[in-house]
């Protein structure tokens, strides 16, 4: 199968590291004493400013302008973090440090419905994501990306299409050191096709063997293999803030690139999260970390986004936050279907995880409870506290599986047993009960120095009030265990 990579060009990169923001804002660079402008957003160009700029200038124009120095370690990190979320497409993912990525798609096409339709899923995911991107298609990494470096927007399939389009590219469009341009330039040469229009031999004398190499490889001429990414075992992702903030909104603005970014990285691995942590950053302050948890592996960005919210809702800021973060290091594989709430059956009927999950976000994991059947017959000590929705591996639950038979049991148990009076033998409770089914018979309990010896009853009041009573062997007293409702 012959090669077919889709460039990605990410022209304002180190802009974007930074989140979006509608104030006026630039990323510097240069000496502290003569910085620059390096790269700026819509709003500082309606003042008048722009890339290569003096710093002081663009002030001049602009008192609001907001600036931060480039951060490549955060271009570094935004384009792994990109790396991870475009294997949802390919597995064959090459880094272009600081400027973009290369995906190898001639075996997913097909999946995600032909070539145009992939690009177009990628380029919407970026723009999801807040990023501006260049996108090409050819069949060599290196003839794409030098399209897409240059601002075309292209499908091409043919390497004859594609050396054509490469021979009408200003020689300024290639990647090759200024010397060799101006060489070149000096003989009159503008365009590619100009230097294959010359003798190979006489001119590699003048510019050099490797300029030639360069061009074989972008025509589809010579191999041009690529290293691919390898992921990490964990998603860590980051994002810098244009300026410090201190309010919800514009967290989860900020959170939800991130989210999308994991997104990818769940669909690739076919996978979904259940363990995640936000991390905000404070200038000079320690990190604020919150966990978030959900009962089954989930992938879907706005319910990821709904937990986050309530979290940061109930979350105070001991300051205000200049980074955020994201972290994941299990991806355990979800579920095709949902499980009943009270049978652990699969059914096709969501049940309550995602309404447990917004509550414990929003009131705090000790702030929701379960019940959980324990393996003990007395009914005070059958039932313990645990976590909504345990599962098996944390004994609650489905280590003390219910019976088959189901023995008539009142919805309302009190907490411990309490005594009744009786009269004549019998038991009485504002007036006589009279025993209308049983006895059932209880004995457990030896083993903890709690042993009880128990004759269960159903009895009903003059009322026709139902209740749940036994009578102690030993000591032949009754007592009250539960009303039915």
């Amino acid at each position: 199968m012959s090669c077919l990579w889709l460039s990605i060009y990410l022209p304002n990169l180190a802009l974007e590291v930074f989140g979006d923001t509608e104030t006026p804002f630039a990323v510097r660079t240069g000496p502290d004493n003569r910085p620059v402008v390096h790269v700026c957003n819509a709003a500082a160009e309606e003042h008048g400013i722009h890339p290569g700029q003096p710093l002081g200038a663009a002030l001049a124009l602009c008192h609001t302008l907001l600036t931060r120095e480039r951060d490549r370690a955060a271009e570094h990190q935004a384009l792994n973090a990109l790396a991870l979320w475009s294997q949802q497409f390919t597995p064959l993912v090459h880094i272009r440090p600081h400027e973009g990525l290369m995906l190898e798609v001639a075996g997913s096409r097909k999946l995600f419905g032909g070539l145009a339709a992939l690009r177009d899923g990628v380029a919407e995911g970026l723009q999801d994501m807040g990023y501006r991107a260049h996108l090409t298609a050819a069949p060599t990494p290196l003839g794409g990306w030098l399209l897409a470096k240059n601002g075309a927007e292209l499908l091409i399939e043919e390497r004859d299409r594609l050396q054509d389009i490469l021979q009408r590219l200003p020689l300024n469009g290639l990647e090759v050191k200024p010397e060799t341009i101006a060489a070149l330039r000096g003989m009159g040469l503008r365009r590619v096709g100009d230097v294959l229009r010359q003798s190979r031999s006489a001119l590699a004398r003048r510019v050099g063997p490797e300029f030639y190499d360069y061009l074989d490889r972008a025509m589809g001429l010579r191999a041009d293999p690529r290293r691919p990414f390898e992921p990490p075992p964990r998603f860590d992702g980051r994002l810098p803030l244009p300026t410090e903030v201190d309010n919800t909104d514009a967290l989860l603005f900020a959170a939800r690139r991130l989210v999308l970014e994991l997104i990818g990285l769940l669909r690739a691995k076919g996978a979904g999260v259940q363990d995640m942590r936000l991390i905000l950053e404070h200038r000079g302050r320690p990190e604020s970390e919150l966990p978030i948890g959900l009962r089954r592996p989930s992938r879907d960005a706005d319910h990821l986004l709904a937990l986050i919210r309530e979290r940061l809702e109930r979350f105070e800021l001991p300051a205000p936050t200049d980074a955020i973060g994201l972290h994941a290091d299990r991806f355990p594989e979800r579920e095709s279907e949902h499980d009943d709430l009270f049978t652990g059956e699969q059914t096709g009927i969501p049940d309550a995880s995602v309404w447990l999950e917004k509550l414990r976000a929003r009131l705090g994991d000790n702030a929701v409870g379960g019940l959980g059947p324990a393996a003990d017959h007395r009914p005070e000590k059958a039932w313990r506290p645990c976590p909504p929705g345990q599962d098996e591996t944390a004994g609650c639950i489905h280590n003390a599986p219910l019976p088959t038979a189901k023995p008539l049991r009142p919805l309302w148990l009190f907490p411990e047993p309490k005594p009744l009076e009786q009269r004549n033998g019998q038991p009485w409770l504002k007036g006589e009960l009279h025993l209308i089914r049983g006895p059932e018979r209880i004995e457990t309990g030896w083993w903890d120095g709690e042993d009880a010896a128990r004759d269960y009853f159903v009895a009903a009041d003059a009322h026709g009030e139902h209740f749940w009573i036994f009578r102690e062997r030993r000591n032949q007293g009754w007592f009250l265990q539960g009303v039915f409702a």
